[in-house]
Order: structure tokens, then C-alpha cells, then sequence
């Protein structure tokens, strides 16, 4: 009798501690994966904003990722961000039509996690874009409404170098709206302040060995001031093709990834 007990009593031991280890272990195995998920969603919950140069569009992402590995877990989520002036450039055919639409979307900034991420140089444009007066309203939306016909010159100049990848001359391109009276002249000084960027970014690709896209800029240095010719033609062989292709005048392509930051 006492050894029925005795063998009972140990296989109820055995029982006990068999069933203590498997629930350690699959407590073990939860809390693992609570970090798991925790640590996706804390750390790589990847968000941001782009702009469409070409459309004038803006949209936010979000997607997941498994943090260290960067491996993406879930489908990329857009939401249309596009505010009013945006809309108010489109509807009112501010914005020239592209002559061969890419629909590149350009990033303007995102966040991994909780911290801060990159930023790219079409925030710069988006700046004035969101551009807010005392009072709340856009103003840029306001000034162009009730500035058309200058309106009509500055955003297709917007537009063009934006498209180009240009974004760090739209902000001296706002200063000159703001600062002329008539539309004949915001053009005329468009024009020159525009050569004069290209041919210094020109030259500064050319000194890079970057020829095929320096061309490409010496020819919009002679699409805006055609009296410049003597300065550009004959320098080298990018100036030569720049003056071949001013007929043509094609936008460069690809200006940032060859221009320095």
C-alpha cells in the first residue's frame, strides 16, 4: 500500500514539474513575442511624405519592417496629401504640362519609428507650398489669386527646375514674385537669375567630369539668356553640345543624383 503511494506520489511530481516546464516555456515563448511585435511597431513602423513634381501631388506612406534587417512585412499604404494650393495650381493650369511624365514621386521626409529619418530636397518647395499667413490661411494661395498674371510666370519656373531636381533654386525664384511689380519683368529676371545658377552648376559638373549632364545645362543657360552664347560656346566639348542642343531644349535629367549636396 505504502509503495502504491510512493510511486503515485512520484508520478505525480513528474506530472507537475513536466506541466511547470511547458507552461515556463510557452509563457517564454509569448513574452518573445510580444517583444517581437513591440519592437516592429516601435522600431519598424517606417512613415513619411512625397511630392510629384510632375503632377504637383502629395501623398503619405507607411509600411512595416522588421527592424535591423530592413526586411518589409506589410504593403506600402498611400493617403492622398495634396492641399489647396496644390489643387488650386492644377485646376487653374499654372502648372506646364510635362513633356515626358515620369510620375516621379520625390521624397520630402520620413520617420523609422520613433525616431527621425531622411529628408529630401523637394521639402524645400513643400516649405512654401504649406506656407501658412497670422491668420491661417495659404499664402502663396492667396498671393496668387490675387496676383494672376504674375502667377502665371513664377509657377511654370517652379515647375520646370523642380522637375529637374533643381529644388534649391525655387526659393530665390519666390523672393523675385514677391519683389516685382509686372509680369514682363518677373520673366526677364527669371531668366537671367535661372542662367546664372545653370551655368555655375554647369560648370561645377563639368569640373566633375559629369560632361552629358553639364551639356544639358549649358544649353538651358542659352534657353534663358540666348545673349550669353559668347561665355558658353567654344569652353569645351559640354559647351559645344550645349549649343547644339538649344534647339532641342530638353531638360536634364538626373541633375542631383551628378550635382554635389
Amino acid at each position: 500500500m505504502s509503495e502504491t503511494k510512493v510511486v503515485n506520489s512520484s508520478s505525480s511530481k513528474t506530472s507537475s514539474t513536466l506541466f511547470g516546464r511547458v507552461a515556463f516555456g510557452a509563457l517564454g515563448v509569448l513574452l518573445v513575442g510580444v517583444v517581437l511585435v513591440y519592437a516592429v511597431l516601435y522600431f519598424g513602423s517606417i512613415s513619411g511624405e512625397e511630392f510629384s513634381p510632375d503632377s504637383f501631388k502629395r501623398r503619405r506612406f507607411a509600411y512595416l519592417e522588421v527592424p535591423l534587417i530592413g526586411v518589409q512585412i506589410t504593403p506600402i499604404r498611400h493617403t492622398d496629401k495634396t492641399n489647396d494650393l496644390e489643387k488650386y495650381l492644377s485646376a487653374e493650369k499654372l502648372l506646364p504640362t510635362p513633356t515626358k511624365p515620369e510620375n516621379r514621386w520625390d521624397l520630402v521626409f520620413a520617420s523609422e519609428g520613433s525616431r527621425g529619418g531622411p529628408q529630401g530636397d523637394s521639402r524645400i518647395l513643400c516649405q512654401y507650398l504649406d506656407a501658412l499667413n497670422k491668420d491661417g490661411d495659404s499664402i502663396w494661395l492667396k498671393w496668387s489669386e490675387e496676383h494672376v498674371e504674375l502667377a502665371k510666370v513664377v509657377w511654370p519656373a517652379v515647375a520646370k527646375v523642380a522637375r529637374q531636381e533643381l529644388y534649391s533654386f525655387i526659393p530665390e525664384l519666390f523672393l523675385l514674385a514677391r519683389s516685382t511689380s509686372t509680369p514682363e519683368q518677373l520673366k526677364e529676371r527669371i531668366d537671367q537669375t535661372l542662367a546664372d545658377k545653370y551655368l555655375i552648376t554647369a560648370e561645377t559638373l563639368e569640373a566633375l567630369d559629369q560632361r552629358d549632364v553639364a551639356a544639358e545645362l549649358f544649353a538651358e543657360v542659352l534657353h534663358h539668356a540666348p545673349d550669353r552664347i559668347d561665355s558658353v560656346r567654344g569652353r569645351d566639348q559640354s559647351a559645344d553640345a550645349a549649343g547644339s542642343r538649344t534647339e532641342g531644349d530638353e531638360s536634364p535629367k538626373g541633375v542631383s543624383e551628378a550635382a554635389p549636396g
